[in-house]
């Protein structure tokens, strides 16, 4: 199966260095300094289960460069998803599975407006880390998870032979039997955990350390099952104790990657966060307070 890695970032990167130490056939889509260290040194990763290196890397800067790609591991920033579907929609087939392991909701129908060839499905990657150097990726948290799926047919065998492949490279892969409410489940909880630590500057730990600051951190969870709620996604009736633990489990050192971005003075990812919680809401006729305060206060960050 030919595997390219569009994105590699935090996700990309990382997930993407797993599937070519286990020997598949794996190219990264690189720019700039990035392409030109991962070509001539690999592709770095540092993880809290042991660093690896991929060097000799297969590694690309255009997307002229595609050649009939069996998967398409799309892990772009969201701000980037129109640009990057555009330039992919002449080099897919009828053959290509895209599946999007972004931050947010609504990414693959975001995808499909350009790509119509291939098939786009929607992901949740669950994992903490980052591009800390042109070349390298490093791993601090996180379940190390990937969960997939196809709304329409939970039983998509096409999405069952990519599941036992990251399986087979040692990836915590779940073909979901609902993918909408997996997907809800990861927003509700990076929308908090992204907005909370970048408003407040300060890792989870700090956070939860807060009493003020962890009632706003529940209050944010609350806004967005309300608004999950009203668009009839099927949520378990644990959604908030589940998003609670999942967030105590989260290394204390951990920081959102919209926090990173904002600290070094890079684009954000608000717009597909906090802000689309906000939109949501405003259709919805729902009171977001706490996420409307991080959405006006961060978005011009």
């Amino acid at each position: 199966m030919k595997i390219y890695v569009v994105g590699t970032g935090g996700v990309g990167g990382f997930f993407g260095g797993k599937l070519a130490l286990a020997g598949n056939d794996v190219t990264f889509l690189a720019r700039g300094e990035s392409y030109e260290k991962i070509k001539s040194e690999g592709l770095v990763i540092k993880s809290v289960d042991g660093d690896f290196s991929i060097n000799p890397a297969k590694v690309i800067s255009s997307y002229d460069e595609i050649s009939n790609p069996d998967l398409i591991f799309f892990a772009v920033k969201t701000y980037d998803t129109d640009e990057v579907a555009k330039a992919l929609a002449e080099h897919v087939t009828s053959e290509t599975v895209i599946i999007s392991f972004q931050n947010g909701i609504r990414n693959e129908i975001a995808i499909q407006q350009y790509v119509k060839t291939a098939e786009v499905y929607p992901g949740i990657a669950y994992v903490i880390s980052a591009k800390t150097e042109p070349n390298t990726i490093s791993q601090t948290g996180g379940l190390k998870r990937l969960v997939f799926g196809d709304k329409s047919n939970s039983n998509n065998q096409k999405l069952k032979k990519i599941e036992v492949l990251f399986r087979d490279a040692g990836i915590d892969a779940i073909l979901s039997s609902d993918i909408e409410a997996d997907v809800w489940k990861k927003y509700i909880f990076i929308n908090a955990f992204a907005g909370m630590t970048a408003l407040i500057c300060s890792p989870i730990g700090k956070i939860l350390e807060n009493a003020d600051y962890t009632q706003m951190y529940e209050d944010c969870v609350h806004e967005n099952i309300a608004i999950a709620k009203k668009m009839n996604v099927n949520l378990p009736e644990t959604i908030f104790e589940d998003t609670m633990k999942l967030t105590r489990n989260t290394n204390p050192a951990a920081k959102s990657s919209l926090l990173i971005d904002i600290e070094n003075n890079r684009k954000t990812e608000i717009e597909s966060l906090n802000g689309m919680i906000v939109r949501l809401a405003a259709e919805c006729a729902v009171e977001v307070p706490v996420n409307e305060k991080i959405y006006y206060e961060l978005k011009n960050k």
